[in-house]
């Protein structure tokens, strides 16, 4: 395992690929406003191979020039787990916070981080309780309650965690994720070695994972996960994102992953993995049926729910190592949720 400069605190990563300039200003505004009193940081801007090099933006610039302990670093294999491992390879805190270009931090996050990992030393990820979506471009009325919930907002009142090998509703995001950075340099090693295999969102492509992973894995070395209300943050969405195509791919890409974290994570559970697989005659009757259904009444809502429903079907089947049906892989391809 590499060590770490335990002189630095918190590594700040901040992973970007194609940024809106408006989002990412916010992002690095916020960030260099942090309070770091009686705090040590390193900020790392990762370029995950975006068409305008991002050490290039006017903004990037002026923080690089007022900050001594912030850097870029170009990542060109597309992916973000590529560019998160990457970024921890360099990290030289004893915890990593990961804040996406889209993110906003609220200025005390830090020192809050602190309060907490004094508090509670069992727990080793942490993300934030009340997470706000500022749609900067607007949205239909009739998308917003599900885009809000899409995109992760929340407001819990109490600060929650627990370690259990399942995805439990305290569980942190990547969202303003802070994990150990033990933890996640042993995440790199076992992902070079192929035990993890999620890339993250790679371009246009919405599958995730590799966040759910590194949490589940410090469930899996003894340690809890959780949120709290005392971590905050403003989560940024552009219009682009902010329609029924982009969340309908969304609601597919987050489902599709899950099944394969938690059995590369806990291998133990293959056998109740497997037990949760449809046979191959049902799922593709199933999933004929749900399509006809939402082509009759194409409501938003009726086309995430078949989304979703389909990714963690189709998730399971990617888990255990078996090809889709041809009618499954042929709906999916006609949604174009893949």
């Amino acid at each position: 395992m590499q060590a770490y400069n335990t002189t630095i605190q918190y590594t700040l990563v901040i992973c970007t690929w194609n940024p809106d300039e408006r989002l990412l200003a916010r992002c690095l505004t916020a960030v260099a406003r942090l309070d770091t009193h009686d705090i040590t940081t390193e900020v790392i801007i990762v370029d995950n191979n975006s068409q305008q090099p991002v050490h290039q933006l006017p903004i990037v610039q002026t923080m690089i020039a007022e900050h001594a302990h912030w850097q870029t670093l170009l990542v060109a294999r597309q992916g973000v787990q590529f560019a998160r491992m990457a970024a921890i390879e360099k990290a030289q805190g004893v915890h990593t916070v990961y804040f996406d270009y889209d993110n906003e931090p609220a200025p005390d996050y830090l020192q809050q981080l602190q309060i907490l990992q004094e508090q509670y030393p069992e727990v080793a990820a942490w993300g934030p309780g009340h997470v706000s979506v500022d749609f900067v471009d607007g949205i239909d009325p009739g998308l917003e309650a599900y885009a809000r919930i899409a995109f992760q907002e929340k407001h819990t009142r109490r600060t929650q965690f627990a370690s259990l090998p399942n995805w439990e509703a305290c569980y942190p995001f990547g969202t303003g994720l802070c994990t150990k950075t033990a933890l996640l340099k042993e995440y790199v090693v076992r992902a070079h070695l192929g035990e993890f295999t999620l890339a993250g969102r790679t371009g246009q492509r919405l599958t995730s994972g590799e966040d759910t992973q590194m949490v589940l894995l410090c469930i899996a070395a003894g340690y809890a996960a959780g949120s709290s209300p005392l971590l905050q943050l403003t989560h940024m969405i552009t219009g682009n994102r902010a329609n029924t195509a982009y969340l309908k791919r969304l609601a597919f890409g987050t489902s599709l992953c899950y099944a394969t974290c938690l059995l590369q994570v806990f291998p133990e559970q293959a056998m109740n993995i497997g037990r949760q697989q449809i046979p191959a005659t049902k799922f593709s009757r199933q999933a004929v049926k749900k399509a006809i259904a939402v082509s009759l009444r194409r409501t938003p809502q009726r086309q995430f729910a078949l989304a979703t429903w389909l990714g963690q079907q189709a998730g399971i089947w990617q888990a255990v190592g078996h090809p889709l049906p041809r009618p499954v892989r042929s709906i999916i391809r006609y949604l174009q949720l893949g």
